[in-house]
């Protein structure tokens, strides 16, 4: 069934798993996806961030997911990383069955206003919301500049805003690491300790499977996945361009990418639930 995030972690959180949640950039990424979920028939949360919508449309990633859906594993479209209301409204319009509002940038205060306010517009339309508190490191930052999470305030925030999960920044980044990653895997016990919300991890890609275990099994229950399978879905596609079947029609050579992008969520699917 499509599903909302929600109904997904409360189950997770409960029998000590996580629903991994991948990122998606195209058909062949969603097919890819897809394709793993029915394969185990394990549950998976598709989403996109805002620069994919700018890049592709909002409507246009719900309806290549629901059209490429067969209802073989429970599955909800969210997005990740929503930095505003509108883009919120946005795809909650066009079918996204959960939203994200990120405000980790402001101040607490403001970040409680701005997440209430889409709970507020979420909730009466079944819609679930995942918020974020602390920070989760990008690109150009380094693990000195990510803030940790604090007990205290991510159950206050929780408190005032009824938001149904909360990511929380233990020392994960976005994109490629540069050195080793220290999580802070201590403090994700102690939030999931102290929370009743289901927690996330983001910038998940990169990390070893043992550090992932650990998270699961200190509170973590949704992964979300990017980096690594646009790096899946770049190898397919070399790999395909190279092929002696290729020729001047994308058919013959993205069929690749979709196979490890595949392969990628197969294997990112059992170690989130610990198959």
């Amino acid at each position: 069934m499509l599903v909302t995030n929600n109904e997904l972690l409360i189950k997770a959180k409960k029998d000590g798993y996580a629903v991994p949640a991948f990122n998606v950039d195209n058909l062949e990424s969603v097919l890819g996806v897809l394709n793993a979920a029915s394969l185990l028939s394990k549950p998976i949360i598709v989403q996109t961030i805002p620069r994919t919508l700018k890049y592709g449309g909002v409507a246009t990633y719900s309806a290549l997911v629901k059209a490429n859906y067969t209802g073989a594993a429970d599955i909800s479209i969210h997005l990740d990383h929503g930095g505003d209301i509108q883009i919120c409204k946005d795809c909650i319009d066009a079918g996204y069955t959960s939203v994200m509002i990120d405000g980790s940038m402001l101040e607490f205060d403001k970040n409680v206003e701005l997440t209430k306010q889409v709970v507020e517009m979420a909730h009466p339309r079944g819609v679930s919301v995942e918020a974020e508190l602390g920070s989760i490191g990008g690109k150009e930052e380094t693990q000195a500049k990510i803030k940790y999470t604090e007990v205290d305030e991510a159950v206050k925030f929780v408190e005032l805003t009824k938001a149904d999960s909360l990511a929380i920044g233990v020392g994960t980044a976005h994109g490629v690491y540069k050195g080793t990653p220290h999580i802070a895997v201590d403090r994700i016990k102690e939030i999931a300790n102290e929370v009743d919300v289901p927690l996330v991890l983001h910038g998940a890609s990169g990390l070893s499977d043992e550090v992932i275990r650990q998270c699961i099994g200190a509170g973590i229950s949704k992964i979300n996945f990017a980096t690594q399978l646009r790096q899946a879905f770049t190898k397919g596609l070399k790999n395909g361009l190279a092929s002696e079947k290729a020729t001047y029609d994308p058919k013959t050579y993205l069929p690749y990418a979709i196979e490890e992008v595949q392969n990628a969520a197969v294997k990112i699917i059992k170690l989130c639930e610990c198959i």
